[in-house]
């Protein structure tokens, strides 16, 4: 199981709406590619102080590399990357598994 883990520092400004907007995005991509519940995209609930100021973020898990790389080829992956750089100063980008 290989787990993607996106985290977003927010431009200043960025409405709830366009939040909303991108968290159905990446659920239906996930949905498609991934399996139903295959994700968790929200912002940070806590006031935790190593967060480094991450806004708002994604985690996905794959069965395994097929899977990740079908997200990545995927036509709406593109867009959402996208759409992510709008939103956003800073992002990061891991993956965890085998």
């Amino acid at each position: 199981m290989l787990m993607h883990v996106v985290l977003m520092r927010l431009q200043p400004g960025v409405s709830s709406a366009a939040l909303d907007d991108l968290a159905r995005r990446v659920s239906r991509l996930t949905e498609l590619v991934a399996g139903q519940d295959s994700c968790v995209v929200d912002p940070n609930v806590t006031e935790e102080p190593l967060s480094q100021e991450f806004e708002f973020g994604f985690v996905v898990r794959f069965a395994g590399h097929a899977e990740l790389d079908a997200y990545h080829v995927n036509p709406a992956h593109q867009s959402i990357s996208l759409a992510i750089r709008d939103v956003s100063h800073t992002v990061l980008v891991f993956d965890l598994g085998a």
